[in-house]
């Protein structure tokens, strides 16, 4: 019982420090039109699932889905619409940037992408998402048995997609890193030796290793990676009515236990730690050189670890 609310408390205090952050400021500061935030959107258009999206697809549009219905008394119905093209990250952060083919999407945030896009800071993963372990060759694992404080992972190639955050962070934090463009040639790069490791957010590790493991995949059992990284909504800068509606409905489903209830369902925080024994890893914590003044005070006041290992 005194877990659970725990759990709650650490929960309520960051969604509603980072909703203190206005996405109407945000917008306003672009020189955005907000007599249009009453107008009526009928469709929200984002981009499909994928092969490797696992379970996140369905997490997302949830979520996107739940702060639609929480404001369809003030706004009207609106309906997610999905379009038939993929896009790597940094065209979707391009097509965001004005009248593109996309309203919404959900990705780690970046100084670059909430000066590009309207970001809605409110982190869809509670900032677990900066907590990572690695998904390595299971005939290999040999070279990770010792903790050497990131020396011998620094000396070691990481992989990770080229134009994802992640991929600078750690190359700003003196490791080397192998870029990609897609998720699928960085599990072929793995499985070829021409990286050694693939660092991926907890619950993704977990999922994926489990989908990979006939490949002789599994995941590195000593270290622990963090740096402070939050997934957002972003929302087209075409949009900022749109940004307004997602900003007051998920502060509602945080108000009513709709948004934690829906989170559980895809993070089991209990599942995390026991799978992944993260009290008797060694952290490395890197420095996240991305993170805009405003997010930046999401991680001086949330430790995602300290939040994880008490959420239970």
């Amino acid at each position: 019982m005194k877990s659970s609310i725990r759990l709650n408390l650490y929960f309520s205090f960051l969604i509603s420090l980072s909703l203190s952050v206005s996405v109407k400021g945000n917008a306003a500061s672009s020189g955005m039109d907000f007599e249009a935030f009453n107008s009526h959107i009928e469709h929200v258009r984002t981009l499909p699932d994928s092969e490797y999206d696992y379970d996140s697809h369905d997490y997302y549009t949830s979520l996107l889905r739940l702060a639609l219905s929480k404001t369809e008394s003030e706004y009207g119905k609106a309906k997610l619409t999905f379009t038939k093209e993929r896009l790597v990250q940094s065209r979707i952060v391009k097509e965001l940037a004005g009248k593109g083919g996309i309203d919404v999407f959900w990705t780690v945030t970046s100084k670059e992408r909430e000066a590009t896009a309207i970001p809605v800071r409110v982190p869809l993963l509670n900032g677990i998402m900066g907590l990572r372990v690695s998904l390595v060759l299971e005939e290999n694992l040999s070279n990770f048995t010792v903790p050497t404080q990131g020396k011998s992972l620094t000396e070691m190639v990481a992989g990770q997609g080229h134009d994802w955050p992640d991929y600078e962070i750690l190359h700003s934090n003196g490791f080397l890193v192998l870029g990609t463009s897609t998720y699928d040639l960085l599990v072929e790069l793995l499985k070829k030796e021409r990286i050694d490791y693939f660092p991926r957010a907890l619950n993704e590790a977990i999922v994926e290793q489990k989908a990979l493991k006939n490949k002789g995949i599994v995941i590195e059992p000593n270290h622990v990676l963090y740096y402070p990284s939050y997934i957002f909504f972003f929302v087209s800068k075409a949009k900022p009515e749109l940004a307004s509606r997602i900003e007051k409905g998920l502060k509602i489903a945080v108000e009513d236990g709709s948004f934690s209830k829906l989170f559980k369902s895809y993070v089991d925080t209990e599942h995390l730690n026991n799978e992944l024994d993260l009290a008797n890893r060694t952290m490395l914590r890197l420095q996240n050189p991305l993170l805009s003044e405003e997010t930046k005070a999401l991680s001086t006041s949330f430790d995602a670890m300290r939040y994880l290992l008490s959420a239970y």
